[in-house]
């Protein structure tokens, strides 16, 4: 059936995306609610003017008059009168079931439970309810709707119908007091009776039993079964929504909208603040303050529109709110001593009931461009030419650009994370379906977009709402966005400015996850829970089709009592079950192909029992399908989980202490429900592990509570089997630029100062209390040339922690920076300026391949144009590549897509915009480096890490590497040199063709040592280099030293007593043989003793110095041996050789081994049997 077109009222769509157009709809509007209602339309004009003052109560009497005309206009606009009528219909024909329930339910029934035994009995009074609805005649499409149709006939004349409603009422006790009328009315909402709030026990579990370790889980009867990644929440059904919303008692006619505003100690005393429920959580509701009781009342009503647009008065960015994300209203709810109303699910059921009209994506679209509902920014305004740098796309930066966007200003966003293209096709056309739009949670294309809304929010949320955002503003003409852009690496501060930017916000989120001072943490088979949940979303990890790699093994531990340790946890056993089936499909496919001993064969010792243990998982994964198929059921994967050893969650206090249990314990519950353990009270105090060095048993001891916020822990030790251990113990604000550029921010502690402009001046925030002070104090100290940088989100201590807190930190900061840039807000701006503009940032921000050569046979060379990455880049640091899943090849369902590759810049040339990269292909990512093509676009972030010492005096300095310090040698050797220093070269490689660029590395040392395992020796012309044989570094330095490398020149030019630094690249071998050597063997010949650095080149993922944390790595007291600080390779890959832990490299590198090798066979299997283009 063809998609019909859009009739719009005689306006283009594409007029509906300008300050002019949505000008004139504005116009359109006002005229016909002038017509219906003038002094309605008086009224609105005034409230926008602010030519009257309106108290709560008129302002939401205006709204609640004007929504419902505005819902017609709209419907007429799209030409879905219809279509609406149907669900405004469907709304309300739920409407008496609320009816029943709380005029016959709970106001009568409820109250006589304690009659039960003197009524008739069920059987009785079901019988003669069964009569009276066939003698009714109800036109009803199921049971309950027919009784509560045959209830509000009775109460429309209760004097006529006195014995029926008696008789109705005492069915309903015996309905709530048998176990016969239970069953009867199972799923029933007009049965589902709010229950008292117990605060010690919201999440109700029981003891395991177990004698060893003391673990709570939920009962049997709780448990919930899930199988994959597709949506695990499919929310409320109408009848539900209806039943919350008519709970609701409406508070706001009565200024008692405590959910929206906050719940005071004191009604109409503000002055002492807000009051705290028992878990000491301020009760401050709504962080954006939505008019939640209004949106309530129209859509009771069946005005569905309506009421979308009363969310999105204060809330346009709705789709990233509601359910299973936020609850701060439900917190504040005036039912404190019961069950509150649930507001997400029927905010969230508003959104989703208008995306499924007919125009349903365009409705919400032009209701955050255009909703004369608000007060403030009712339209769009003009281009006023002024421009703003918004750093992180998460849910604050994208909040904030929006109402940047809505004043009139351009906005470029930019994210570390990649960022994947919409289709063009959606940005430029109507969409008729929003089903054409939504993808399928366990297949969807990871976008990137939205940070931690995409790579930190599990399936339990539907991220086609994160699509929904993210195309909203893409089509906005003054919006761009580039992913792969380091805050502080690609674009600094300074940058901003002089590419026109007239304020930077900084919207990076939260960073630095805290590594755990424990024996044996950071071994293989523990990692951090971000490091696990950014590779399990966007890295695609639980997709059949991907390659890559994240190697879990159970049981499993979750070490923290926070959300991240409860989503981790759930993720953590889903993608166990994805896991294992990938394994064996593989598996079996590689050996059909090749035999039964092709992939044991390649593996080590432990790598093939990991891969018995998943092979025999799979197939007991894939038996439980079978069985649960034949008898027509859902696969049972908890049973098979927790004969594995399942998944433990571990906090040190009691789980009502957790903050999981404090901020949203529906989370918890929802987790327990899938199965997960809980242990409490326990302090990690060892990570054991097996004879391959990976982790075996988490070892804790008890702990007992001296007091309520005072815990002692006990000698008393319990050991928790663990094969994978997950650290979540909390992360802090991202301040990595003032770390990386000292003195551009003011610091407090570990967080940015924030300020408030006060006449010009910045001036400290002290005593923010919470998100809805007014003087929160959005501004860093930063103040050069009368430019200002906001920080919001995870940034800012007060909006930290919630997804909801950081949308209101972009709506409450956003009025900040109109008062700052107040004297250039009336200016008009040039389309032809913006596009000249437009054009330079995609011309700067966009990386593609420029060029792609082979070397050798197991070395491609990269030319990537990427300006703006080229600009910054100082020998080595170094870059995140990857290729987009939007272009990558699709071959035998895998696609081939790369895990983030770390590469060290070869060379650059600012004038081009270019950088050069070495690709040496020896993981299956490399290897899909020969699929890129010329002009292809690519996800290139950096530069990172840190740049290598160019000292200004004449300095000597000593590079041994193997084939990896090629690229290092290229970039540093050059720059050491043209500072006038001297380079010597030792270069260990296994045969002379490793060696490819002989000149290139010659022009950039001084003097060469090639040091050859094996084969035929290279040809050298250079009187003061040397080609020998060997396999010892450290042996053929004492020679060079000796001069016994070359009979013929017994004297080096550059003796080893003049070198003043050494850079070690290679692997934890020659990192620990140098170690052990430099004041033992070398030190006689080291005369200067000079400082020596070694290549960390730990495991990497997101590379943003701080984020997914991969990449920690601990290091040592060199005296002692002793670890003693945790740090992130990434922004710090070149460490003083003594303080490296090479045992930990050893560990942190094997961690997906067995993953590793088995997707290497794989491509490789992929490459011989599908014609795949590449080099």
């Amino acid at each position: 059936m063809p998609t019909p077109s859009l009739q719009l009222l005689g306006f283009s769509f594409q007029e509906l995306f300008t300050a002019e157009g949505l000008g004139r709809l504005d116009s359109t509007f006002l005229a016909e609610l002038q017509g219906q209602e003038p002094q309605l339309c008086d009224s609105l004009v005034a409230y926008r003017a602010e030519a009257k003052i309106f108290n709560h109560l008129e302002e939401s009497e205006l709204l609640l008059a004007c929504a419902p005309i505005l819902e017609a206009f709209l419907l007429r606009l799209f030409n879905i009168e219809q279509a609406a009528a149907l669900l405004r219909a469907q709304t309300i024909s739920h409407n008496p079931v609320a009816l029943f329930k709380k005029q016959i339910v709970l106001r009568q029934a409820k109250k006589k439970l304690s009659q039960t035994e003197s009524l008739p009995s069920f059987a009785e009074l079901n019988l003669w309810l069964e009569t009276e609805l066939q003698l009714a005649s109800l036109q009803a499409a199921d049971k309950e709707l027919a009784v509560a149709l045959l209830a509000s006939q009775y109460l429309a004349q209760p004097d006529q119908y006195t014995a029926q409603i008696t008789k109705l009422v005492q069915w309903c006790v015996q309905v709530i007091s048998t176990t016969q009328g239970q069953a009867y009315v199972s799923g029933w909402t007009s049965f589902r009776i709010p229950e008292r709030v117990d605060y010690a026990n919201l999440v109700p579990t029981i003891m395991t039993g177990e004698e060893k370790v003391d673990r709570r889980m939920v009962k049997v009867e709780d448990l919930r079964l899930r199988d994959g990644f597709k949506l695990t929440d499919p929310r409320m059904q109408a009848r539900e929504i209806q039943d919350e919303i008519n709970y609701c008692i409406y508070c706001h006619d009565h200024e008692g909208d405590f959910c929206s505003k906050g719940f005071p100690v004191k009604k109409g005393d503000p002055s002492q603040g807000l009051k705290r429920n028992s878990l000491d959580t301020i009760l401050t509701g709504c962080p954006l303050e939505e008019k939640i009781s209004e949106m309530h009342i129209l859509k009771r009503d069946g005005l569905t529109l309506a009421a979308l647009a009363m969310v999105m008065v204060d809330n346009p960015m709705c789709p990233a709110t509601g359910h299973r994300i936020c609850n701060d209203c439900m917190k504040a709810c005036v039912y404190q001593k019961q069950e509150p109303v649930n507001i997400p699910q029927i905010e969230t059921s508003v959104l989703t009931d208008i995306l499924s009209l007919p125009w349903g994506v365009e409705i919400y679209d032009l209701l955050t461009r255009w909703n004369p509902l608000r007060k403030k920014q009712w339209v769009i305004k003009p281009y006023n030419g002024l421009k703003v740098l918004v750093a992180g796309m998460g849910p604050a930066g994208f909040t904030l650009a929006h109402h940047l966007l809505m004043e009139g200003f351009a906005v470029v966003g930019i994210d570390g994370l990649k960022i994947e293209p919409l289709l063009q096709q959606l940005i430029s056309q109507p969409i008729y379906d929003f089903q054409s739009l939504k993808e399928s949670l366990d297949e969807r294309l990871m976008a990137g977009f939205g940070g931690v809304a995409e790579y930190g929010i599990t399936v339990r949320w539907d991220k086609n709402f994160l699509k929904l955002i993210y195309l909203s503003l893409m089509r906005r003409p003054y919006f761009q966005v580039f992913g792969s852009v380091r805050f502080g690496g690609t674009l600094t501060v300074d940058d901003a400015w002089h590419m026109g930017f007239d304020h930077l916000a900084i919207a990076v989120g939260a960073g630095l996850p805290k590594a755990l001072p424990i024996p044996g943490s950071l071994a293989s088979g523990m990692r951090q829970a971000n490091d696990f949940l950014m590779a399990l979303q966007l890295g695609n990890a639980a997709k059949s089709s991907s390659l890559t790699n994240l190697q879990i093994r159970l049981p499993a531990v979750v070490i923290g009592g926070g959300l991240t340790g409860v989503d981790t946890a759930t993720e953590v056993q889903a993608y166990y079950i994805a896991q294992v089936e990938k394994t064996l499909h593989r598996y079996e496919e590689l050996t059909r192909v090749y035999g039964d001993d092709y992939v044991f064969n390649q593996l080590d010792a432990i790598s093939k029992e990991v891969l018995d243990e998943s092979l025999a998982h799979g197939r007991a994964v894939r038996k439980e399908r079978e069985q649960a198929k034949a008898k027509s059921e859902q696969p049972n994967f908890i049973k098979l989980l927790h004969e594995w050893g399942g998944v433990t969650i571990v906090y040190r206090r009691s789980m009502q202490d957790s903050p999981a249990y404090i901020n949203n314990h529906e989370e918890l519950k929802k987790a327990l429900e899938e199965g997960i353990y809980y242990a409490e009270a326990l302090e990690p105090i060892t990570a054991e592990l097996n004879q391959h060095g990976y982790t075996e048993t988490l070892v804790c001891r008890k702990r007992i509570r001296q007091s309520s916020d005072d815990w002692e822990t006990m000698l008393e030790e319990v050991h928790i089997p663990a094969r994978s251990i997950f650290v979540a113990t909390g992360t802090q604000p991202n301040i990595a630029y003032e770390f990386e550029h000292r003195g551009t921010f003011a610091r407090q502690g570990l967080q940015y100062q924030h300020y408030e402009e006060i006449n010009g001046e910045l001036v400290v925030a002290h005593g923010v209390e919470h998100c809805k002070d007014p003087q929160f104090g959005p501004f860093t100290s930063y103040h050069k040339k009368d430019y200002r940088i906001s920080l919001i989100g995870d940034t800012h201590p007060v909006f930290h922690g919630s997804v909801v807190k950081a949308i209101a930190s972009g709506m409450r900061t956003y009025p900040k920076i109109l008062q700052v840039l107040s004297d250039k807000l009336a200016q008009h701006g040039s389309l032809q300026e913006y596009r000249t503009f437009a054009d330079h940032m995609h011309n700067q921000f966009q990386a593609r391949v420029k060029n792609i050569i082979r070397r050798t046979d197991n070395v491609v060379e990269l030319t990537i144009q990427a300006p703006l990455a080229s600009k910054h880049f100082q020998p080595g640091q170094f870059y995140r590549l990857q290729n987009y899943e939007t272009y990558a090849p699709h071959v035998n369902n895998t696609v081939l897509q790369m895990e983030p590759l770390a590469l060290i810049g070869a060379d650059h040339n600012n004038a081009e915009g270019t950088l050069k990269f070495i690709v040496i292909e020896t993981g299956t990512s490399a290897k899909l480096c020969s699929t890129l093509c010329i002009d292809e676009p690519v996800s290139l972030m950096g530069p990172t890490g840190v740049r290598c010492k160019v000292a200004e005096e004449h300095e000597t300095v000593l590079i041994i590497g193997s084939q990896l310090s090629i690229p290092l040698l290229q970039s540093y050797g050059k720059a050491l040199r043209a500072a006038g220093n001297r380079v010597i070269y030792l270069g260990f490689f296994k045969t002379k063709e490793e060696i490819y660029c002989q000149e290139a590395l010659e022009n950039v040392a001084d003097a060469i040592i090639w040091l050859i395992q094996e084969g035929e020796l290279i040809h050298s012309t250079r009187q003061q280099d040397y080609i020998v044989y060997g396999t010892n570094v450290v042996d053929t330095l004492m020679q060079y030293a000796k001069g016994l490398l070359d009979p013929h020149k017994p004297h080096p030019e550059i003796p080893l007593s003049d070198v003043d630094r050494v850079y070690v690249i290679g692997n934890s071998v020659l990192l620990r043989h140098l170690q052990e050597t430099r004041k033992t063997l070398l030190k006689d010949f080291f005369i200067k003793d000079p400082r020596m650095f070694g290549s960390v080149y730990s495991t990497m993922q997101c590379m943003l110095k701080g984020v997914c944390a991969q990449c920690l790595q601990w290091q040592i007291d060199p005296e002692t041996g002793q670890r003693t600080k945790a740090v992130f390779a990434c922004s710090w890959p070149d460490q003083p050789l003594e303080v490296i832990d090479t045992e930990n490299i050893d560990a942190r590198q094997v961690q997906n081994h067995m993953q590793e090798q088995l997707s290497r066979l794989w491509v490789e299997y992929l490459f011989s049997r599908y014609e795949v283009p590449r080099l």
